[in-house]
């Protein structure tokens, strides 16, 4: 009921982008560290591959053997769909022979795009390839790359609900961080859209203060 797109760029940051017609799909699909990797658990979603996925990666394993360990343990896995990046940007994903037409995943440099219920599978090769030709900061990449997967069709049920999580190695915990993006739309006629118009607002709060009088 989900496409998205987990990505590494060449700094060390860790992305994942999601849409969905379901709602807060933030909320259960996108786990992201920047000490470890990232992944999105979606479709029938097993919301415990998130936490122990990333407990996987910080102790070591790479995204195939994350996938491995955590579908193998699952009775449900034919229902289950689940992409995974490594630290060292390798990737790995799993789409259950059960998971809702049109439904699979596509790896990349770098990146790995998933999804089910999908208008068609050009929308994987969408994502994909929009983020690896567009330039810009990693997430205003990711922004691309979902909209132009909704372009492609997204989710034949419709939209509802999307989300942008991106930490970078200098992100410092603090409040305002340019090297964390943190963003939901958990219900909106037009989720793409709102979440791209939420980034923007993010890069006024993150963006360097303008020195200038005007600027005070």
């Amino acid at each position: 009921m989900t496409y998205s797109l987990v990505v590494r760029d060449g700094e060390g940051s860790f992305g994942v982008v999601t849409a969905s017609k379901s709602l807060a799909v933030g909320a259960s699909v996108p786990a992201v560290a920047a000490d470890a990797g990232a992944l999105v658990t979606q479709a029938h979603t097993n919301t415990t591959f998130a936490e122990r996925g990333i407990a996987q990666l910080r102790a070591g394993s790479d995204a195939a053997q994350t996938v491995q360990h955590l579908i193998s343990s699952d009775p449900g896995r034919s229902l289950r769909q689940l992409a995974v990046l490594g630290p060292a940007g390798d990737a790995a994903a799993w789409t259950g022979p059960d998971c809702t037409d049109a439904a699979g995943h596509l790896l990349g440099p770098g990146c790995v795009a998933a999804g089910n219920c999908l208008s068609g599978t050009p929308v994987l090769s969408s994502l994909r390839d929009t983020f690896l030709a567009t330039a810009g900061t990693l997430a205003h990449r990711l922004i691309a790359a979902l909209a132009s997967g909704e372009e492609a069709g997204g989710d034949h049920r419709g939209r509802q609900s999307a989300a942008l999580r991106v930490v970078g190695p200098a992100d410092d915990g603090s409040l305002r961080s340019a090297a964390r993006v943190d963003l939901r739309v958990d219900d909106h006629d037009d989720p793409v859209g709102e979440l791209r118009r939420l980034l923007a607002l993010h890069d006024v709060f993150t963006g360097a203060a303008d020195p200038s009088p005007r600027g005070r």
